[in-house]
């Protein structure tokens, strides 16, 4: 249910996570017709979760993308030859969860206007954005020598960079409320029991990637290398402890749930060992011809994140 500040960093849990009773199957026709008021805040919220969740959807990447690799072609400074431009399936997608959303009640002041903005801009750049694609994937840029591309894309650079702000406020908007849900939920329920020890692997699982910022930004863990491992240790503690309840009434547990706590533990404690014998420093002092095209902190970053994500998407389905 929760996403991180930068922009299509994480995915986000579902809120029925932490109110399990608005998504529970025994809940009657009668109650799913007439949700009670923290049931229709829950589905609310897992409206904007969805249209958070579409992290394909970065569009912050995708202008980047453009800038470096599109735009100087149509610019006139490199050859016009084999160019690519994402097409925007998810557009439509994430504005229909934004505005299903901001009609539900109750009102949401910290995710309600961000969604609505976030909305806006989709609809500008969605058209635009679907022009440039069929102009690019057709590749009519070769019979009009760039003609059109040159014409849409002050368009489509104006717009994209109102998504980019849109989202990261949504984003925030988001990461707000779910630093409150988190800690309030975690607090509430009663240690030994299966709830704590799941809203135990989210607190902590947010709580490390939080401290692992520095590596996700390539700058390394800093003064944050003692609170990620003692977020790693809580998390496996949770983790560990929610496998122990789950096995008192089955004795399969939740293997499919822990391998992914495992894999994530695994690379975030490799982490910790390449900070501590300085392994990331030496490689960003090697001579450039002998460093590997992705530095061995890139792909730890990424392997971290990835696992993060595939952690989250696993407490999403709860399988167990």
């Amino acid at each position: 249910m929760f996403i991180a500040k930068p922009v299509a960093r994480t995915l986000a849990v579902a809120a029925c996570l932490l109110a399990l009773s608005a998504c529970d199957d025994k809940t009657t026709k009668t109650q799913a017709a007439q949700p009670s008021a923290e049931q229709a805040e829950v589905l609310k919220y897992n409206e904007y979760i969805a249209a958070a969740n579409m992290t394909s959807a970065n569009f912050g990447k995708q202008l980047a993308e453009y800038q470096k690799y599109t735009q100087p072609a149509f610019d006139g400074k490199k050859k016009m030859d084999d160019l690519f431009f994402t097409e925007p399936l998810s557009m439509g997608r994430i504005k229909e969860h934004l505005d299903k959303a901001h009609s539900m009640k109750p009102d949401m002041p910290e995710l309600d206007e961000p969604a609505r903005l976030y909305s806006e801009a989709l609809a500008k750049a969605e058209p635009v954005s679907r022009d440039m694609y069929n102009y690019i994937s057709a590749k009519t840029y070769k019979s009009d020598n760039g003609a059109h591309g040159r014409e849409i894309q002050p368009a489509l650079l104006s717009s994209m960079q109102m998504l980019v702000v849109a989202q990261a406020n949504f984003f925030e908007g988001i990461e707000a409320k779910d630093r409150a849900r988190i800690k309030a939920e975690f607090e509430r329920t009663q240690k030994g029991t299966l709830e704590h020890a799941q809203m135990g692997m989210v607190y902590y699982l947010k709580e490390s990637l939080d401290a692992a910022g520095g590596v996700l930004d390539g700058k390394g863990l800093g003064d944050k290398k003692a609170a990620f491992k003692d977020a790693l240790d809580q998390f496996n503690s949770m983790a560990t402890a929610y496998d122990a309840k789950v096995r008192e009434n089955n004795k399969t547990g939740c293997s499919s749930l822990l391998s992914k706590a495992n894999d994530y533990l695994s690379t975030g404690r490799d982490i910790i060992e390449r900070t501590e014998n300085g392994e990331y420093e030496k490689e960003a002092k090697q001579p450039k011809q002998f460093q590997l095209m992705q530095p061995q902190q890139t792909q730890d970053a990424q392997s971290l994140l990835q696992n993060y994500n595939n952690m989250v998407s696993a407490l999403n389905t709860n399988q167990c």
